[in-house]
């Protein structure tokens, strides 16, 4: 299903009202038997902000998509994993790379229009 090269976002998810939402943006580099390897960032929520920050470095991940405690997303192929960010436009959370994709992230039916 998940091929070399898919781009996918990869949301933890929340187990807990609590729990502060964390992100991966990367791109597959294997796949296998419901374990995927990626290449990519994570995005994490800085404290006194609120905002949804990548972390400097990239990363190889390999993630169980069979766990039932991430939720993936496929992304368009031409998404640039290393322009990814989330922006904030009248309290939605938007991704964005800046050219090919954006995708409305917040935890809402609908984006604040009816």
């Amino acid at each position: 299903m998940l091929e070399p090269g898919n781009k996918i976002l990869i949301a933890h998810r929340r187990l807990f009202e609590k729990d502060e939402p964390r992100f991966f943006v990367g791109e597959v580099l294997d796949y296998q038997a419901g374990i995927v390897k990626v290449s990519g960032y994570s995005f994490v929520r800085e404290i006194t902000s609120g905002k949804l920050l990548r972390k400097d470095d990239p990363r190889i991940k390999l993630v169980s998509i069979t766990s039932g405690t991430m939720l993936l997303y496929q992304l368009p192929d031409d998404t640039e994993v290393s322009a990814v960010s989330f922006e904030s436009h009248d309290s939605d959370t938007i991704l964005t790379d800046g050219k090919h994709v954006t995708m409305n992230m917040s935890e809402r039916p609908h984006s604040g229009h009816l």
